[in-house]
């Protein structure tokens, strides 16, 4: 088929003609073999690069390392990261243009508004060298997962909200060239879920990936209906933490493995699970994944603690020991591939919310209704206390309005999804964490204790 030449021919050969996305293809292939000084001194190539880019382009860095009295030439190891303290949000919505690389400009560049696992969005830009090499260890990571490329793909994730949809030319052709069909995970109801269970039926020696909470719903309906088995290859899962008894139960239903993946909204293709082997296989190549601690000036490649990253290919915007709030234990493997392996996530705490008719709807839809509504808010909670009562609890960016408009939009989602009948309420801050402190984005009182 057409769609299997492109994607097991064409894409590597693409670099023969200097294609960003062949180039990150082709070196991908060739990585999984290298040990692990191979991938160290790939790295510390590319950090170099990075950095020296950074001093002559990046005010945010440039400012930084002459006050460290740090020059490029300083940057010789992956271990020199730690003359770099931390990134934080609180940096990046601080600093603004100054992470901004000055030669790339917005017309180069990609735009990514992330949600998060804390509920405080952070706008990134991507240049092209930096999405293809995501997207390069996104398709790697697939076939890891068992995926044969240019096979159905079952995505079930995100809703229309309400929200004008893009389904311009070039989405067109990516969903043909994936062989992909969107289920939305929002909109899923007992009424309908005939019609969900019948795409996955259809998709011989294919996929289905999604919603960890999205793709448990619509095994549960499966389950209720008595339909076990289907024609799937793999079950892939992200986006949330995945309880052992939720693998299981789905791998069950679906007759199908069960994989996982991680990354996160500012930075894609973090960990793939591959079959026989321990953790996540972190795609070092791209980025250099750290272990972060009450002291910067140490660099932990492995142990526990919230994870630290650095993008090796993002000159539009660097983001150089950027926390992202998650907590890992991360680990070099003893056998199998050489990559650096996250043994255990322990982030992304959250609940599903209830309708008013009862039926479950994933627990990622306050950052997805967050990010495709634009409101202004940089901290977010959605708690339901009741079986028809939603508290929004929310911070603002400096100088902004949550106008009545914002909040019409915000209830007019929520009651889509949960109920016309569902109430809505505005609060500001007043945010609930876990006992260790770690913020929630989705409580739901009714149904777990928090």
């Amino acid at each position: 088929m057409l769609r299997n030449f492109i994607l097991t021919k064409g894409i590597p050969a693409a670099s023969y003609f200097g294609y960003p996305l062949g180039k990150a293809f082709s070196l991908l292939r060739t990585s999984e073999r290298w040990t692990r000084e191979e991938i160290q001194k790939h790295q510390a190539r590319a950090l170099r690069n990075l950095v020296e880019h950074c001093y002559h382009h990046v005010p945010y860095y440039r400012k930084l390392m002459k006050s460290k009295n740090l020059h490029p030439d300083d940057i010789k190891t992956v271990h020199d990261l730690a003359k770099f303290p931390y990134l934080t949000r609180d940096n990046i919505r601080k600093e603004g243009e100054g992470l901004r690389a000055d030669n790339y400009p917005d017309k180069v560049c990609q735009f990514r508004r992330s949600g998060g696992t804390t509920g405080e969005p952070i706008k990134i830009a991507l240049d092209i060298r930096a999405r293809a090499f995501e997207v390069a260890a996104y398709l790697r990571g697939y076939q890891w997962m068992n995926c044969r490329l240019g096979n159905p793909q079952v995505r079930l994730f995100g809703g229309s909200l309400g929200l004008s949809s893009n389904t311009g030319l070039r989405v067109k052709l990516k969903e043909w060239l994936y062989n992909s069909h969107l289920l939305p995970a929002f909109e899923m109801r007992q009424e309908n879920v005939e019609d969900y269970i019948d795409v996955v039926r259809r998709a011989k020696e294919g996929i289905l990936v999604g919603y960890a909470s999205a793709v448990l719903n619509l095994a549960e309906h499966m389950s209720g209906r008595h339909i076990q088995g289907s024609p799937l290859r793999s079950v892939i899962l992200t986006s949330e933490h995945i309880p052992e008894e939720w693998r299981i139960f789905v791998s069950q239903v679906f007759g199908a493995p069960v994989f996982c993946y991680y990354g996160c909204g500012e930075v894609n293709s973090l960990g793939y699970e591959c079959k026989g082997e321990e953790g996540y296989i972190v795609p070092q190549e791209h980025v250099i994944l750290e272990v972060g601690g009450e002291d910067s000036t140490v660099l932990r490649e492995e142990g526990r603690g919230e994870a630290c990253i650095t993008t090796l290919f993002n000159y539009a915007m660097p983001l150089i020991r950027y926390l992202n709030s998650d907590v890992l234990a991360l680990k070099y493997p003893q056998k199998g591939r050489k990559h650096l392996r996250i043994l255990r996530l322990e982030g992304r705490i959250m609940d599903q919310l209830t309708a008013t008719d009862g039926h479950s709807i994933g627990s990622v839809l306050p950052t997805y209704m967050v990010q495709k509504s634009g409101v202004p808010v940089w901290k977010y909670q959605v708690v339901q206390t009741s079986a028809r009562e939603i508290v929004f609890h929310y911070l603002l960016r400096d100088n902004a309005h949550l106008s009545t408009e914002d909040k019409d939009m915000l209830k007019g989602m929520i009651r889509r999804y949960l109920g016309s009948d569902m109430a809505v309420k505005f609060v500001i801050g007043e945010f609930e964490t876990t006992r260790s402190g770690k913020h929630r984005f989705a409580i739901n009182r009714v149904t777990s204790s928090g």
